[in-house]
């Protein structure tokens, strides 16, 4: 028997995908990075669908987009839903049940394959970019390698459209002049979008296409093109050493995908190109050996399980760093689970003989039984959370159990540990997205975008005034109190861009927020003309990008002065170094007395903002007496947790802000009135 192939297969694919499997895990256990193996999972797949839908197409003369598309979720589904079905359950055990919606958006992404696009919304979504990784990121690379199976049966619909038109072309000549143009666009588009955007580039399906198209283009030309003797000896070990080194020489995930993507998706095609011909002791003959053959069997179901046990790891363990040893014990395990996953599961369904109808009917259920499941488990999760408006108003009428803001006596003084016999609001399993309207409402303007989004709340219709909301995330946070204590008589307009504060400041780091503001401040003095504008009037100690007490605060507020547009400045809230709902959660009962802070590490510039320079038209408020007593600031004050993170409060405990804050702002309105009367 031919030592390279066997049953049809190509051996030495085979162990390249191993190799890419295990460099990828490595990467991800020890180093905290990607090697660029997931690029060489591309190539392959762009090689194998390629050959398997032109056999098809000279098997049949025609392409049945349907019954291959079924038959790959028919290999596909039954590995992947098992991995994600099982991660998902072994969460609601090991994960801080503050994530469950989370991991439940996710899980719902990685089993329909738009995991990527949930994550390209991620890293452009100012909250989500700290999350903690998910058990269910990797599953991106699945995503974008189904929508390529799509894109590509749908190129070879195109093909057979064309010569039918065109009769006396060939699918040898059509198709790849498609990819190439394709290959062409994707590479271009991928080196643009990378340059200006590579955090959205990493997961956009279109700057991937291209490596797929790599894939295909080999499978065109392999006849052709093939590499034999030395020189293919030399290039399976280029192929196999340039692999390896990518994510030595590279930081991947920082400049992927980009044109540096090039070099591992040349090293996989030099080896595809040089396999069948390179030869004893050569790159390719290593990978034919048995134990790359029979790694690259399961690679498909190892690289799923590899993550979630690796993102397990370090919940059950709390370190940030693998020991060589507990990462081999990972490795393992993965490659356990791998085998079994693929030897009970996959393979008795895969080679089970596939009724088109009975097939599809079955895919159908299960989607349905997986939605319907998931509806009632949010359904379950969010009625707990006992956070929104109404219900907040039902708690309060009964006693107080959550007074929130309100727990502060009349005499000034702040009792946060008061003993209740009410849960904490909002609930845990909730509290993650306890937060402002702007959020689900699409109304932050993201990054690297400098329009303006305006979006309206409260007394929306005929309001006789309006209060404009600007800033950053900061004064998103403000919304709901704003929304409790002015809502039905004052209109909300909201001008909120992430990372973006009321300065004129210019940072390097971020430099669209200078043409944000200035859009904004002009839109506000000619159009908009708000009768206040709410917003932060400071930053806090942490804040690593304005200076605290710039020139560019006071230029913005004195730049309103001289337009005649009164301010109500909130002072910044208190921002911990830690994830309070984190700590929440590790303590449980003793929360209120285990998360608390001294109020120094975290409001240390008291003098700062009270020997603040405002114009006549500004008013200041500071509420972080609510926050802290004299020396501590609390994560729980009144039954409520106070953030939902490290630095954003939560919209349940704006709202209790509301009586307190109600005051300044009607003053503030009413001084603008006099103003005008004057």
């Amino acid at each position: 028997m031919d030592n390279k192939k066997k049953h049809g297969r190509r051996l030495e694919i085979e162990g390249l995908r191993a190799v890419a499997a295990i460099l990828v895990a490595i990467y991800h256990i020890w180093f905290n990075r990607v090697s660029g193996g997931v690029d060489v999972f591309f190539v392959v797949s762009g090689f194998l669908i390629t050959t398997s839908l032109v056999s098809m197409y000279r098997r049949e003369g025609k392409i049945r987009p349907f019954y291959y598309i079924l038959r790959l979720l028919k290999r596909l589904v039954p590995v992947a839903w098992t991995v994600g079905i099982v991660t998902f359950i072994a969460g609601l055990f090991f994960l801080p049940v503050f994530l469950r919606q989370q991991n439940l958006g996710e899980f719902l992404a990685s089993l329909f394959y738009y995991q990527n696009w949930q994550l390209s919304f991620s890293v452009t979504d100012y909250l989500a970019k700290n999350n903690q990784a998910s058990p269910f990121q990797h599953f991106w690379a699945l995503s974008i390698q189904f929508q390529f199976y799509l894109t590509w049966v749908a190129l070879f619909l195109v093909a057979m459209l064309v010569m039918g038109v065109w009769r006396r072309f060939t699918l040898s000549r059509v198709l790849p002049v498609l990819i190439s143009v394709l290959v062409t666009g994707s590479l271009a588009y991928s080196i643009y979008l990378t340059d200006i955007r590579q955090s959205l580039a990493y997961y956009h399906t279109f700057t991937r296409i291209w490596e797929f198209g790599v894939g295909g283009l080999l499978a065109c030309w392999i006849g052709n093109v093939a590499l034999r003797g030395k020189v293919a000896w030399i290039a399976s070990w280029a192929g196999l050493v340039g692999l390896v080194s990518t994510g030595v020489l590279f930081q991947v995930s920082e400049a992927f995908p980009g044109y540096i993507a090039i070099w591992p998706v040349a090293a996989a095609a030099l080896l595809i190109l040089s396999g069948e011909n390179a030869g004893r002791y050569s790159g390719a003959h290593l990978l034919q050996l048995k134990p790359f053959v029979w790694f690259g069997g399961i690679s498909y179901a190892f690289y799923l399980w590899h993550w979630p046990l690796l993102i397990y790891y370090y919940a059950l363990t709390g370190r940030a760093q693998v020991p060589l040893w507990d990462g081999v014990f990972i490795i393992v395990g993965a490659a356990l689970l791998a085998d079994v996953t693929i030897r009970f599961i996959e393979r008795p369904i895969r080679l089970k003989p596939m009724h088109l109808p009975k097939t599809a009917a079955t895919l159908a259920v299960l989607a349905a039984a997986v939605l319907v499941s998931s509806l009632l488990f949010q359904l379950s999760t969010t009625n707990s959370a006992s956070g929104d408006p109404e219900t907040l108003e039902e708690e309060q009428e009964t006693n107080d159990p959550n007074p929130g803001a309100a727990v502060k006596s009349s005499e000034g003084s702040l009792h946060p540990k008061d003993d209740y016999d009410a849960p904490l609001l909002p609930d845990l399993a909730a509290a993650k997205q306890d937060r402002a309207d702007i959020y689900d409402d699409g109304c932050m303007v993201g990054y690297e975008d400098t329009d303006v989004k305006v979006c309206d709340y409260g007394a929306t219709e005929n309001p006789e005034r309006t209060i404009a909301l600007v800033g950053s995330s900061h004064a998103a946070h403000w919304l709901p109190m704003l929304q409790e204590a002015v809502g039905d008589e004052v209109k909300i307009e909201t001008y909120i861009k992430a990372n973006c504060r009321f300065t004129m400041e210019e940072n390097e780091e971020h430099p669209d927020c200078t043409a944000w503001f200035d859009k904004t401040r002009e839109r506000l003095t000619t159009s908009a003309e708000p009768d206040l504008i709410f917003a932060v009037g400071n930053v806090p100690p942490q804040h690593e990008v304005y200076e605290p007490g710039s020139a560019g605060f006071k230029e913005a507020r004195e730049f309103f002065d001289d337009h005649d547009i009164p301010l109500l400045l909130v002072r910044d809230t208190p921002w911990y170094e830690e994830d309070v709902l984190e700590c929440v959660e590790k303590h449980q009962e003793d929360a209120v007395d285990e998360c608390q802070v001294p109020r120094e590490e975290v409001l240390s510039r008291d003098a700062e903002w009270e020997e603040m320079e405002v114009p006549a038209n500004t008013d200041t408020i500071d509420v972080n007496d609510y926050f802290c007593d004299g020396e501590t600031c609390y994560y729980i004050v009144g039954n409520v947790i106070t953030h939902f993170d490290s630095n954003h409060m939560t919209a349940t405990f704006a709202r209790t802000l509301a009586p307190v804050m109600k005051p300044a702002i009607l003053e503030a309105l009413e001084d603008d009135k006099k103003q005008d009367h004057g």
